[in-house]
């Protein structure tokens, strides 16, 4: 863990108040050139996800984190019929810069080499319709990567409202 996830992981009362703060990061939602025909979808969201590959800095723990084709693959095997799936991989570069450490877990699954998940939250407008979104990035030995991300169909401060006096 660095210090910054160390420090992060102290205060987390705090980090959901930062979060219901924080700005989404907005696409327009045409980036990825659409098509009828799904896979084909899919692989113009590869195609187009591959422009960015490299590192990005998350502004709220300072981790560089780098974004590769097995990152790009894992965000597109689950939800690959859903268009806004499809359009998200656009904005990963600014998903990793912006979003809000929230937890971390150490690595039980023995199919992927990593010490542990990193979990970081943010919200996402495409074409103005409101997600927030779940990414995780994965640190094995080499430094941080991003492995996935989730979009639920929901503003991130009404998905915070909705938690307020449930099990944390």
């Amino acid at each position: 863990r660095t210090a910054a996830i160390e420090a992060a992981a102290e205060e987390k009362p705090f980090r959901i108040e930062k979060l219901r703060k924080s700005k989404p990061v907005s696409i327009k939602g045409d980036e990825v050139k659409a098509d009828e025909d799904m896979k084909v979808y899919k692989k113009n969201a590869l195609e187009y996800g591959k422009s960015f590959r490299g590192s990005y800095t998350n502004k709220d723990t300072g981790e560089s984190v780098f974004i590769g084709k097995n990152g790009l693959k894992e965000v597109l095997n689950h939800d690959y019929k859903n268009v806004e799936q499809l359009q998200s991989v656009a904005a990963i570069p600014m998903i990793i810069e912006e979003s809000i450490y929230m937890d971390s877990m150490p690595n039980t699954d023995n199919k992927v080499d990593a010490e542990k998940f990193d979990y970081y939250v943010c919200g996402l407008k495409i074409n103005g319709e409101d997600y927030t979104v779940r990414a995780v990035f994965v640190t094995p030995k080499d430094g941080a990567r991003y492995y996935d991300h989730k979009l639920t169909k929901i503003e991130k401060g009404n998905l915070l409202d909705s938690l307020i006096g449930t099990t944390p």
